[in-house]
């Protein structure tokens, strides 16, 4: 049979020619550089990409926050004016500071939803649980301080829990700080869009602060302290100055139409109605005719929506860029990923042409010539675009093979009768084990392994009892019929490291790896156990008959004596066997030096 050289495996075959290792070399360098400007360009791509969504879910998170804050603060309206009414049993203003709590614990729910405030355990939403404990118990002390007569209820006590409202708005300023930050940082690009909403939201809270702070004065129709004078003064300059910060920074570039659109009408109904309203009560010289916190609830409320429209304005345009950077970046990131991949496809096909067309016709010609040099006899198989010369050459190589090839199976056979030669010299005829020699040839390899590895073996030596008597009545078929027997058990219960074999006449012997001395005793104890149950064959027209052997064992313990000194232990204990009466398991004793120690039968 003429075996072939496939022309795809002429590079791997023998030491590897200049040719190939150039065309390997560039190759592999040429995709090592590609893979390295793909994995940058989408490492790039992709960076950008997680920072565009981490810029939109903090921007939603912050909107969330504004909003509840926008909540909380809209709630101490109806609050201010429960607290300010002298009718203890109002149920419309009842229902509107019920509903105003609905919306604020709504607020909180969907951003502890967006925030995951169940599986977090972070400053942000630790805090955020926290002010809704004390939000709730301040509720608490609202509704029993409204149900009290107005006089009974006192400045003071209205001022302190309109103060306590006021302060949880100041606990969530760092919160907002927080995430403007993280906003921010993933995408500068809306940094000023965040600052504006975020003075848009500091702007009704400070309004919502000038209500509040006339709440008192309001609820008893007096005049105002000085101290409560001289904190109106204070948040009017604080919205003034919030004004021109906001208006400094809407007048920079084009504004889009809807933050334009709210920003006049924050002018028109905040800083014209609202504060010619407020102007209206600061300026009033008759007490009776001042509004109830009720009323000026009612009026003055409204017109600060203006400002959360502004707020939502720039919050919604902010999201809006952070959407489609976000997108803009999935689509770069996908173009990015579709072009690199087809551009390494097209390298990969370019390399494979020269490879075909340019590689592998001058190795077939290189591998050609030199294996004749190498007495390499094989076909070899070449493509058809080959040059016309090379060609030639490779069918005159091939001629000289086909003549040469039938040698080379006349020598194959030489070679496989001499491994069957070899395995017959090692190999005992009758039962199938190895023979003596065979033994000692591959005990001696796995005694010196066992060594090295400090493994503990044994050797055992079995012997037919009265076999002698067997042969004697029998005859010697029926002796070879029982040598067979015994090497069938020993090679149906012998593991796959140990080593069984004929060691001449009726005696077997074994040599078992990685087992102590109790374990080859045990060993021993089963292959005399299976023999002493067994009725063994001893021909067609023979009755069969009952066989028993005797068994010495030794083993190398710690000490791995050489492996005669082992033979001729496990050989004293089948004498010992012998002398105790046979079919028995004899084991060596190492301490007396003698085999006197009898294993126990079962």
């Amino acid at each position: 049979m003429v075996s072939t050289i496939d022309p795809s495996g002429i590079s791997s075959a023998g030491k590897t020619s200049s040719l190939m290792k150039s065309f390997i070399t560039f190759g592999i360098s040429s995709l090592l550089i590609l893979i390295s400007l793909a994995t940058f360009l989408i490492t790039v791509e992709w960076q950008e990409f997680r920072r565009a969504s981490a810029a939109h879910q903090s921007t939603v998170k912050l909107k969330l926050l504004l909003l509840y804050a926008e909540k909380l603060s809209r709630e101490r309206g109806p609050t201010n004016a429960i607290l300010g009414n002298a009718d203890t049993d109002d149920g419309s203003l009842r229902e509107t500071l019920k509903l105003a709590r609905t919306e604020t614990d709504d607020a909180y729910a969907r951003l502890c939803a967006t925030l995951r405030c169940s599986t977090l355990s972070n400053n942000l939403t630790s805090e955020l649980k926290q002010l809704a404990l004390e939000l709730e118990q301040e509720r608490e002390t609202i509704d029993t301080l409204a149900n009290i007569p107005l006089q009974e209820r006192g400045n003071e006590r209205i001022s302190a829990q309109i103060e306590r409202m006021v302060g949880f708005i100041s606990t969530i300023r760092p919160l907002i700080t927080t995430l403007s930050n993280d906003v921010i940082t993933s995408s500068p690009a809306i940094s000023l869009l965040i600052t504006e909403a975020r003075l848009a939201a500091t702007l009704r809270e400070y309004a919502g602060q000038l209500g509040s702070a006339l709440t008192p004065s309001l609820s008893f129709k007096r005049e105002r302290t000085f101290k409560e004078q001289l904190k109106l003064e204070r948040l009017k300059g604080h919205i003034e100055e919030l004004h021109m910060r906001l208006s400094a920074h809407l007048a920079v570039g084009t504004l889009p139409p809807e933050i334009a659109n709210a920003k006049a009408k924050m002018e028109e109904e905040y800083f014209e109605d609202a504060h010619a309203y407020l102007a209206s009560i600061e300026t009033s010289s008759n007490l009776e005719t001042l509004p109830s916190p009720d009323t000026f609830y009612k009026i003055y409320v409204p017109l600060m929506n203006s400002i959360v429209t502004l707020r939502d304005a720039l919050l919604a345009e902010a999201e809006a860029s952070t959407i489609k950077a976000k997108e803009d970046s999935l689509l770069a990131l996908s173009v990015v990923s579709i072009l690199m991949l087809v551009f390494l496809g097209l390298t990969i096909k370019k390399l494979r042409i020269i490879h075909q067309q340019v590689v592998v016709p001058m190795m077939q010609a290189s591998h050609a010539l030199k294996a004749i040099g190498a007495g390499n006899f094989q076909e070899i198989t070449h493509s058809n675009n080959l040059p016309e010369e090379i060609a030639e050459v490779m069918e005159g190589i091939n001629t000289l093979n086909r003549q040469i090839n039938a040698r080379i199976g006349l020598e194959q056979e030489r070679d496989e009768l001499v491994k069957t030669l070899t395995l017959q010299s090692s190999t005992d005829f009758l039962t199938g084990l190895k023979n003596r020699r065979g033994f000692y040839e591959t005990a001696n390899i796995e005694y010196a392994r066992a060594q090295r590895h400090a493994c503990e073996s044994c050797i055992m030596i079995i012997d037919i009892d009265h076999f002698k008597a067997v042969n004697d009545t029998y005859g010697h078929s029926a002796g070879d019929w029982a040598l067979t027997f015994i090497g069938g058990i020993l090679k149906d219960n012998s593991r796959i490291h140990d080593i069984s074999a004929r060691h001449g006449g009726e005696e077997f012997i074994c040599m078992l790896g990685n087992s102590n001395l109790e374990e080859g005793c045990m060993f021993a104890e089963k292959i005399r156990t299976l023999i002493q149950a067994a009725m063994v064959n001893i021909g067609p027209d023979l009755t069969p008959i009952k066989l028993t052997v005797s068994i010495g064992i030794t083993s190398t313990q710690s000490q791995h004596p050489p492996l005669d000194l082992l033979i001729e232990q496990a050989d004293r204990a089948l004498y010992m066997a012998k002398n105790l009466g046979r079919n028995r398991v004899q084991r060596f004793d190492h301490t007396a030096l003698a085999a006197t120690a009898q294993y126990s039968l079962l």
